[in-house]
């Protein structure tokens, strides 16, 4: 079975970078957690709670890794991809929101997985009634709760030959119609979310295709690169059986599970039920001071000097989105001409101060030594002539 072969390829490639570049995984979150973490916490002012948080994400090996795999294992470039990465999560995500249900998006239990020990993720394109950004937030939630149930499932695995490092995933494509696609979004998530939780998806098996999806997928296979195309499958019911086995498949896609529905969702959080708590139904109690919502952290602006710069040398202004943009919308000569002064000061000031005054010294000594010389002579005339 030629996408068994490739998932199976794919999965031995991704265990061999893995335990070849662990211990410099772990080196690289330890300059993260103790150099680069308070460096930013100065500078932005973050709190404790949000350094904890933070903290959490730079301890989230499986995380690291996979940024790390997609910089080449590069540290210089890790280190930069990691520290943007990081002030992106400052800027959307924290602080942190009430969980939330994740339309569309379902895991299967736990012990649930693949032939190759990869948990299973369900997603369905029924259309959402939300509104563009409220979906971009529920696509961040979506994101950020996969990574911590990964994380979750990767340190409570007792396997550390074959660890859980990613998912694999079945796209349900039977409710999805070229007029309820949104282009936008999609190209909004392969450009913005994706390069900021990388490599979590092993595969993805598009199921109920047809004829009808032809002119979807042209579109959308125009916007992905050549390395998730070769991780895009197209199973026939039986290949899909074949590969899961009907042991890991919901009865919804001819397996032995009960329906989804029925089947208990391991990221799905534990919403209250009203009546466990009355009183925030109670319309005639309302609070006497409303709570003050956390403020979110702004950053208007990064210095050309500082490390969270990715422009060194240039302003940097940073939108509500965490996009950083040059500050005076392009790359100005003067500005870097400036930053260069600023920093050859910084460097040699007191070697600079000390040649100046030195110099002024001779000056001063030369202009002396001159006056004295002019006066000589008339000195001397006076003295004969006595």
């Amino acid at each position: 079975m030629e996408t068994l072969r490739r998932l199976q390829k794919n999965r031995d490639a991704l265990l061999e970078q893995y335990h070849s570049n662990l211990e410099d995984t772990y080196s690289l979150q330890d300059t993260l957690i103790q150099e680069i973490l308070p460096t930013v916490a100065d500078e932005l002012e973050l709190t404790s709670d949000c350094q904890e948080w933070a903290k959490e994400w730079l301890s989230d090996t499986p995380s690291i890794f996979r940024i790390s795999r997609r910089n080449k294992f590069t540290r210089s470039f890790s280190l930069e991809a990691i520290q943007k990465i990081l002030i992106w999560r400052l800027s959307n995500i924290w602080p942190l929101e009430p969980p939330s249900l994740i339309p569309n998006l379902r895991c299967l239990p736990t012990d649930i997985r693949d032939r190759f020990g990869r948990a299973i993720l369900v997603i369905e394109t029924t259309p959402v009634d939300e509104s563009i950004d409220s979906q971009k937030r529920s696509i961040i939630q979506a994101f950020e709760q996969l990574r911590l149930h990964l994380r979750k499932l990767y340190d409570n695995s007792e396997d550390h030959r074959n660890p859980p490092l990613q998912y694999v995933a079945l796209l349900d494509l039977k409710q999805i119609s070229l007029q309820s696609m949104n282009v936008e979004l999609f190209t909004w998530t392969i450009r913005e979310i994706i390069p900021r939780f990388p490599g979590m998806l092993a595969g993805v098996f598009m199921l109920n295709y047809s004829w009808t999806h032809s002119g979807f997928w042209t579109i959308f296979k125009r916007l992905l690169p050549e390395t998730a195309l070769s991780r895009i499958f197209f199973p026939s019911r039986p290949e899909l059986v074949e590969y899961f086995t009907p042991s890991a498949l919901p009865q919804d896609y001819d397996g032995n599970l009960p329906s989804l529905a029925r089947l208990e969702d391991p990221i799905r959080p534990e919403l209250p039920q009203p009546s466990e708590v009355p009183e925030l139904m109670a319309p005639e109690t309302p609070p006497t001071h409303p709570p003050q919502p956390k403020p979110l952290i702004s950053i208007s602006w990064l210095s050309p000097t500082s490390i969270l710069n990715p422009f060194f040398g240039y302003p940097v202004s940073t939108s509500s989105s965490g996009r950083p943009t040059f500050r005076h919308g392009r790359r100005r000569k003067r500005d870097l001409i400036r930053t260069l002064a600023t920093l050859f000061w910084m460097r040699w000031r007191k070697h600079v101060t000390f040649a100046l005054s030195l110099a002024v010294l001779v000056v001063i000594l030369k202009v002396g030594f001159n006056k004295g010389k002019l006066h000589f002579p008339r000195r001397l005339s006076r003295l004969i002539s006595r």
